[in-house]
């Protein structure tokens, strides 16, 4: 396990992803507001330094909010459920932490392998890639996040039923 999810830092995360996200919905209103009064003196040149103050503090807003809100989708999924794969037994084993119930599923039944990589490798998001494992006989996927079993460990045990194969700055369960 490359990365452990923790509880404090991914509510610090979100403090600071609403932080910006006051910041800027002030920051929005506040130049919006300041055009409309002086809108006789306003001249069309002007228009860009007023956008542009807006983009760039929404798409920081949205680098911080949204990977924080993913990266607590996949503490919650790590809450729920914990995977291993036992290469011997030709099997993936499934831990539900809530019921206690341990469930294996042998490699034969996999239909298909969906990878999602995170391709930034460094803290803000390269711990956000997961893999989806998708069963026969309509069974719900499977989702393994990054943390608990490496995205190349399954790209090698099922390189014939990889499916897709995406890379994203942080990819949602």
């Amino acid at each position: 396990m490359e990365f452990e999810y923790k509880k404090y830092k991914i509510l610090g995360n979100l403090i600071y992803g609403y932080f910006y996200l006051c910041f800027t919905i002030f920051i929005s209103v506040f130049i919006l507001r300041k055009s409309v009064l002086e809108w006789v003196d306003f001249q069309s040149f002007k228009i860009f330094p007023v956008i542009i103050p807006i983009f760039i503090f929404s798409f920081l807003t949205y680098l911080f909010l949204g990977t924080a809100l993913i990266r607590r989708k996949y503490y919650l999924q790590n809450l729920k459920e914990e995977a291993k794969i036992n290469i011997l037994g030709q099997q993936i084993i499934i831990f539900d932490k809530q019921s206690r119930k341990e469930k294996e599923i042998d490699f034969s039944k996999v239909k298909a392998v969906e990878l999602y990589y995170s391709w930034n490798s460094n803290a803000f998001s390269s711990d956000l890639g997961y893999s989806k494992i998708i069963l026969e006989n309509s069974e719900p996927p499977i989702l393994i996040t990054q943390n608990n079993i490496d995205q190349y460990h399954i790209y090698k045990i099922f390189k014939n039923k990889v499916t897709v194969n995406k890379s994203r700055f942080a990819n949602n369960l």
